[in-house]
């Protein structure tokens, strides 16, 4: 209330703009009260379009209390958080609601004060529901029952949330022609409701149920739903879905259930995209209805892929252009063929067998291609991959685990390669890495103990032997960091007289930077290569995990000195090259 009364003596000259903008980060109790401070101000606050009730904005921010622990005071204080949401929304003065959401546990005992937001939100134009009403604790709720007359006319509602609440059967379901995305989170769910809704929300394009309780099997029928997402969680239920939906584009499914919902029928011819994350899949998918499908992934799956998978994925879905295998188990050799793939990932999928196998890709197409394994027995990969240009290859942290990079360093006309390797591997690999001539983008993440008879000079033969090279990056992450720091800021700089290169744009070096072989290294690459627009030192950990994932350490480097680099590399700059130290 203080910070209130002081921005009452203090704003009497400011412009209106400031004003507002002021008041748009209160929050909504404290922007009440300017109404009893100022009758300029009275109408101000209804310039708030987005209203969000929550803890923080309906009771002071550094005061907000845990829920209570005992029954009879989480009601009282459900009962205070409902009564000073109706209070607001009785003094509202605003003309316009954008959006509202409410986060906290209501339930059917505050159905005066939830009718009478979403009343007036409708009123005044909202196109955003969000009634988040989760239960957190361990008191069993009355869940809000979700039957509003109000919306049998036609409303500007295009989005609309539930959680834990229920939908009636007599829900009429006209008023939302206009929906566009409907999220239902913890709602119980029957046929006859998903019929009316599908009928009625005519505009309907993205549908959610997480987390829902299936009470019949159901059958999604919509002309113009473009993107459907189920996520089962941890809800247990032998139920079957179909899903007829002519211009559906994705389809994405997840459950952490063995029993779970059995997509046994798809009618959508223009799908194109479906991603599936379960532990088991035989007999839930209809591979059938899958046959249009460009894009597929599937995580986590605990059956055979050969057997209940790839047997069926590739000679069913001959449109597959894009697949990607994340943490599913591999129980025996693996035969892939595909004749339009052209990205294929193979990710994190662990060999329960104590002997090795096989995977023999055979796609004419494939462009790029991810491996990391995290198994004691490796595969052998064979790849049938004349176009193959792009690579992702987690080597592994042991010596022994290189034997199958040899596959991809016959593929000669490789432009981007990123790989994550041992230092105890470099002094095999950097064999391999000159013969990529074609490279125009080389990324490299290497992992071990500190050696003092070790430079990067290795990396300046690779860009040598690739005069296309045009990206390097390399993140350096040394164990004992401290004493490669010590030991090498007490000997002298190495030089490399023989390097010059004259493609290379733009340099990035992650993690362990402030060691003098590092140093080095950017050196020469200021120096020699004569077109290099930018170098870039960071003391984080930057570097890829596959399938789209990242590694963002911000702890690369406990000695990172940016004064210390700038001031062996400050003279190595010319006008046209930036260097930048984050």
């Amino acid at each position: 209330m203080n910070g209130v009364k002081k921005l009452k003596s203090e704003s009497t000259e400011l412009p209106d703009c400031v004003i507002s903008h002021i008041f748009s980060m209160l929050s909504l109790k404290n922007l009440v009260k300017t109404s009893a401070l100022s009758k300029q101000w009275y109408r101000e606050w209804g310039f708030r379009k987005d209203l969000n009730f929550d803890l923080q904005n309906l009771f002071d921010f550094n005061t907000v209390p845990d829920l209570p622990i005992t029954l009879p005071l989480f009601q009282r204080f459900q009962c205070q958080f409902a009564t000073r949401l109706d209070y607001f929304m009785q003094k509202y003065p605003g003309v316009i609601i954008r959006s509202i959401r409410v986060n906290f546990p209501l339930g059917a005992d505050h159905t005066y004060a939830i009718d009478r937001l979403i009343r007036k939100g409708l009123l005044k134009g909202a196109n955003r529901i969000e009634l988040l009403f989760a239960n957190e604790t361990d008191f069993q709720i009355n869940q809000f029952r979700f039957v509003f007359p109000f919306l049998f006319g036609s409303n500007s509602l295009t989005y609309l949330h539930l959680q834990n609440c229920c939908i009636e059967a007599t829900m009429d379901f006209s008023g939302l022609k206009n929906l566009r995305t409907l999220v239902l989170h913890q709602v119980p769910v029957k046929q006859n409701i998903l019929q009316d809704l599908c009928l009625n929300c005519i505009h309907l394009e993205n549908f959610t149920l997480n987390e829902c309780t299936f009470i019949s099997d159901l059958r999604i029928t919509s002309s113009m739903l473009l993107h459907l997402n189920i996520n089962c969680g941890r809800i247990i239920t032998n139920r079957n879905i179909d899903i007829i939906a002519p211009k559906l584009l994705s389809i994405e499914y997840s459950s952490d259930c063995f029993y779970h919902l059995r997509i046994v029928n798809i009618k959508a011819h223009m799908l194109s995209k479906f991603s599936y994350r379960s532990i088991n899949i035989f007999n839930i998918v209809d591979f059938s209805g899958l046959k249009n499908v460009t894009t597929i992934v599937f995580d986590g799956i605990r059956e055979c892929l050969q057997c209940h998978v790839i047997s069926h994925l590739f000679s069913k879905c001959l449109q597959l252009e894009d697949v990607t295998f994340k943490e599913c188990n591999i129980k025996c050799d693996m035969k892939i063929i595909g004749a339009k793939l052209c990205r294929l990932r193979i990710i994190d999928c662990p060999y329960k067998n104590h002997c090795s196998y096989k995977i023999d890709i055979d796609a004419l197409n494939l462009s790029s291609f991810e491996y990391m394994g995290h198994t004691f027995m490796r595969p052998i990969i064979s790849l049938k991959a004349p176009k193959l240009s792009k690579v992702f290859w987690d080597v592994g942290p042991r010596m022994e685990d290189i034997y199958n990079f040899d596959t991809i360093a016959r593929l000669h006309l490789l432009q981007d390669l990123t790989m994550n390797m041992g230092r105890p591997q470099i002094s095999e690999l950097k064999k391999d890495l000159v013969r990529f001539q074609h490279l125009t983008q080389l990324k490299l993440f290497i992992v071990g103990a500190y050696k003092p008879d070790m430079d990067y000079f290795w990396i300046l033969d690779i860009a040598m032997a690739s005069p296309r090279l045009k990206t390097l990056s390399l993140t350096i992450q040394n164990e004992h960091t401290e004493i490669s720091h010590m030991v090498e800021s007490q000997r002298q700089r190495r030089e490399y007289v023989r390097f010059i290169h004259n493609g290379l744009k733009y340099v990035e070096l992650h993690g362990c930077v402030c060691s003098i072989d590092v140093i080095e290294l950017a050196s020469h690459l200021l120096r020699s290569a004569t077109l290099l627009k930018q170098i870039t030192l960071s003391s984080c950990h930057n570097y890829y995990i596959g399938a789209g994932r990242w590694n963002m350490d911000s702890h690369g480097c406990c000695w990172f000195e940016r004064n210390v680099i700038h001031e062996h590399l400050k003279d190595e700059v010319n006008e046209h090259c930036q260097l930048i130290i984050l």
